[in-house]
């Protein structure tokens, strides 16, 4: 192994606590796809509500213009992002768990390499904002909200470990308190009067940095992360990842350029418009990301040798993401105008049609992140950057034909295009995976009639009830109709809860030798979800690789 700077190891025995009693726990680890993507959902709406509420005082207190500058640089930052994900945690996490090296010197290699790659990314954002001749403050707030990129890269590297062990309740942690601290930040600017572009891009560097301050925190006791640069073993991820990294690349650019079309095409207040938008697109995102997350490494640990198991799985994270996504899609077109004015004001009002479409976008991209993980989870890997490319040149093409005829809407519009066009050509592949079918098309129908009642519900109450309350009582209207028609099964929505444990997919190997008082490796450690493990408390860990790694900016 060649450019070895440290050797760090794994922490054998925890210490004990400062009153001499027991070890200290390992961070709690989620028990099922529904607990684990709950737990997530839970702390991304949490981030969500303190974004929103940091959003709502930059934009009260910048300019129309100074906003969509400011909304154009976490853009641009968002697109060239994509660098830092290279999807190559399933490459790495194979080598953590096979134990034929040391467990941590792995793990610090690979954050290493995530922090090399996020410093290659910062360049070439500040690359594509310098050549496009951007204004000057557009180039200062693009050097100082790079640095998040740079900052998460290598937080998002620690999360391999706690997404593989279903430590899902540390990694919310440390998004809800990043941006807690973010807005505390942006309030205390905001009130003395000295908000800008770029003092509010400082803010979201904070929030970097409390993100990986935690996470190294939460697992002070068990691994200590060093960094490490091994030419060989970066090699080799990067060629096994190859085709995942030219997918991840093409997926943030189809999925993200119409806003930096729209900025060279249109004005920087259509872009602020259009912002408004990719707000609520973006927490809509978190949903998908959270149920394939644990659904992920269930299908990596069953496939091949356990089809069943693996359908089984399959059927369930489908089952969720259409409940999901019709339910959020149906609500949010019905009450898109009252939410989008009363949370960003009038002047945001014309925007409300581009966010109904850029959600829709966002519900049918559900399907495309099952496509995806579904197709990693086999190792069929090279549909996925065909389909991105796809995406690319679509998206691209609409947007040059809709944007200088129907500006913002058209930019919408070509999202749920391309979305159907590349969400297409990902199902196919996985039609093609032995065992997956018959689909379970009775309970898909049935959420689909849920949808459709509740679409009538709220538009026969809007404007009638206050549209808070109509859309508690619409999303009200919609879970009775699964419960009813027994989505999953007798037992409604018991059923669909409980169907989703993990326990119930059966084991899927032999328990660990090692106890949980730390003295087994870790390569052990990172045990199948579905084992006994001894100490119920801790809960069931997770092997095989990491699934989809979040966007530093926006989760899709």
């Amino acid at each position: 192994m060649g450019g070895l700077l440290i050797v760090d190891q794994w922490t054998n025995e925890l210490p004990p606590s400062p009153g001499g009693g027991a070890a200290r726990r390992q961070p709690r680890a989620s028990r099922s796809i529904l607990s684990g993507a709950g737990v997530l959902v839970a702390g991304r709406y949490g981030v969500a509500v303190l974004g929103w509420t940091t959003t709502v005082i930059i934009v009260r207190t910048l300019s129309p213009s100074a906003f969509g500058q400011y909304a154009l640089v976490f853009s641009v930052l968002g697109i060239i992002g994509f660098i830092s994900e290279l999807r190559l945690s399933r490459v790495v996490l194979q080598r953590v768990v096979s134990g034929e090296d040391d467990p941590i010197a792995v793990m610090s290699s690979y954050v290493t390499l995530r922090l090399v790659i996020g410093g290659i990314a910062y360049l070439v954002a500040m690359a594509v904002v310098w050549l496009g001749q951007y204004p000057q403050q557009v180039v200062q707030a693009t050097a100082i909200g790079g640095l998040v990129i740079v900052i998460l890269s290598g937080a998002y590297g620690l999360t391999l470990l706690f997404e593989a062990r279903f430590w899902l309740g540390s990694v919310a942690a440390s998004n809800f308190w990043a941006q807690f601290a973010q807005l505390l930040f942006t309030a205390l600017v905001a009130a003395i009067g000295i908000g800008s572009v770029l003092v509010y891009t400082w803010a979201n560097v904070v929030n970097a940095l409390v993100t990986a301050a935690w996470l190294l925190w939460a697992i002070r006791h068990v691994a200590r992360i060093r960094l490490r640069v091994d030419r060989s073993w970066w090699l080799e991820w990067l060629k096994e990842g190859a085709p995942l990294a030219i997918g991840a690349a093409l997926d943030t650019i189809y999925f993200r350029i119409d806003i930096l079309m729209l900025s060279l095409l249109d004005t920087f207040n259509a872009v602020a418009v259009y912002s408004v938008g990719y707000k609520f697109s973006d927490l809509l995102g978190a949903v998908p990301a959270a149920i394939v997350t644990p659904a992920m490494t269930l299908m990596v640990a069953t496939w091949p040798r356990d089809r069943s198991r693996f359908r089984e799985t399959f059927r369930q994270t489908l089952i969720l993401l259409t409940v999901g996504s019709v339910g959020a899609a149906v609500g949010f077109g019905v009450f898109a105008a009252p939410l989008v004015i009363h949370l960003y004001g009038g002047k945001y009002g014309s925007g409300a049609g581009a966010a109904r479409l850029l959600v829709a976008g966002q519900a049918l991209h559900f399907f495309t992140t099952l496509g995806f993980v579904t197709l990693v989870s086999v190792g069929r890997n090279k549909l996925y950057p065909i389909a991105t490319l796809v995406g690319v040149v679509l998206n691209v093409v609409l947007n040059l034909v809709l944007i200088p005829a129907f500006s913002y809407n058209g930019s919408g519009w070509a999202t749920v295009i391309t979305e159907t066009a590349v969400m297409t050509v990902l199902l196919s592949g996985v039609a093609r995976i032995p065992g997956l079918r018959p689909l379970p098309w009775r309970p898909l129908i049935k959420v689909v009639i849920a949808g459709g009642v509740m679409f009538l519900a709220g538009e026969a109450m809007l404007g009638r009830v206050v549209w808070p309350v109509a859309g508690l009582l619409a999303g009200l209207v919609y879970l009775a109709m699964l419960h009813v028609t027994r989505v999953d099964g007798p037992g409604g929505l018991r059923a669909l809860l409980h169907n989703t444990r993990i326990g119930d997919l059966g084991d899927v190997g032999p328990a660990p030798a090692g106890g949980i008082d730390g003295t087994e490796s870790m390569a052990e450690d990172l045990i199948l979800p579905g084992r006994p493990v001894a100490g119920a408390e801790r809960g069931p860990a997770a092997s095989g690789p990491a699934p989809v790694e979040p966007d530093p900016e926006a989760p899709r």
